[in-house]
């Protein structure tokens, strides 16, 4: 996933400096900039997640910065939190019609600058998802709406010796695609409830959470004529089990549908990055994905279109987000005419840690 970059603007170089101590001492990326014009510059070279600027600066101000970066179709929905020694409340009304989205005054603590962060963050990712909904819900849902309505049309037209046979081909496309429309909408639902939901986090039956993954793909795999290989034990590991499901559902269904003729699957585990973590992972022997491909993979609505050629860009994120929500992280390593391994993280069970809690 892309790293979140913090872009310091001040003058003020002990300011300046504190400001990216905290930053990185918290695993934030950072760039800095010592006047309103540098930093406009750097932001347009590097678009950073997030901008922390003062407004007293030689030259170009924090509030001209303001005004140049809502006017900039590519810097306009980056989050800025103005800090400044100003007070007054006309400076503050100011800065918040420019677009700010926090206003801090100094002196300021580590608390409120990373609180402050966290939270902007956390509103900007939720706008962007609610975007890729409504671009979701624009395309994706009226593609096949108009497919279900051109099938429909066809079946209560058809006329002649033929119109039993065809009227039947037709209601058949137009079961096809309820289908597909039933499915985003499954997953507009779980990626909802991810959010929002309160769930028991437990130690989970790995080989039945694969076994019911694989039960529910049962006509895909024999459509595809797929094997399956697995390895006979599993890891223990933490998580909601039909969260779980749905990770297996989504990585292997992927697999059959796009690892090509003869598809030869391979499931498996391992430690992660992290040792209080195991990873879990899909390997298949299709064409693979080059590195920009992989970059873009699990961002929200995403459809890598050269070669993943069907589904809705929903389920990636989807995974993305639950692997997050419980504690561990997603990925996928793969290259171009090598075949590719989807893989997730969860919590790895630990000494005395078998009974369940809450995950919000």
């Amino acid at each position: 996933m892309k790293a979140v970059t913090i872009l310091v603007i001040d003058d003020d170089e002990a300011v300046r400096q504190t400001l990216l101590d905290i930053l990185e001492l918290n695993g934030y990326e950072t760039l800095s900039a010592s006047n309103g014009q540098a930093g406009f510059e750097l932001a347009q070279a590097r678009k950073p997640s997030l901008i922390i600027t003062d407004i007293s600066m030689p030259g170009l101000g924090g509030l001209e910065l303001l005004t140049r970066l809502r006017t900039d179709l590519e810097l306009r929905d980056i989050p800025v939190i103005v800090i400044s020694a100003k007070t007054d409340r006309a400076a503050t009304r100011r800065g918040m019609d420019l677009g700010a989205a926090d206003y801090i005054t100094k002196p300021f603590t580590e608390e409120e600058i990373l609180h402050s962060i966290g939270t902007r963050l956390a509103n900007k990712e939720l706008l962007d998802e609610l975007d890729a909904f409504a671009h979701t819900v624009a395309h994706d849902l009226r593609n096949p709406l108009c497919a279900l309505k051109g099938q429909l049309y066809l079946a209560a037209t058809e006329e002649g010796p033929d119109a039993p046979r065809l009227v039947q081909e037709h209601l058949s496309e137009a079961n096809q695609i309820t289908d597909t429309l039933a499915s985003i909408l499954d997953e507009l639902l779980i990626l909802a409830g991810v959010r929002r939901q309160i769930v028991c986090f437990e130690q989970i039956d790995t080989a039945g959470v694969v076994a019911e993954a694989i039960s529910r793909l049962e006509t895909l795999l024999k459509d595809s004529h797929a094997t399956i290989r697995q390895p006979e034990t599993w890891p223990v590991a933490f998580g909601h089990a039909p969260w779980v499901v749905h990770i297996w559902v989504n990585y292997i269904g992927n697999a059959l549908k796009y690892a090509g003729p003869n598809v030869d699957i391979l499931l498996g585990s391992g430690p992660g990055e992290d040792p209080r973590r195991v990873r879990f992972w899909v390997q298949d022997r299709g064409p693979g994905l080059d590195a920009a491909a992989c970059q873009r993979l699990f961002v929200p609505f995403t459809r890598i279109s050269t070669v993943r050629v069907k589904g809705h860009g929903l389920g990636l994120s989807i995974v993305r987000r639950i692997a997050e929500k419980l504690g561990g992280a997603v990925g996928v390593e793969s290259e171009l005419g090598k075949g590719s391994r989807f893989w997730f993280e969860l919590p790895a069970a630990q000494p005395g840690s078998d009974g369940p809690h809450t995950v919000f």
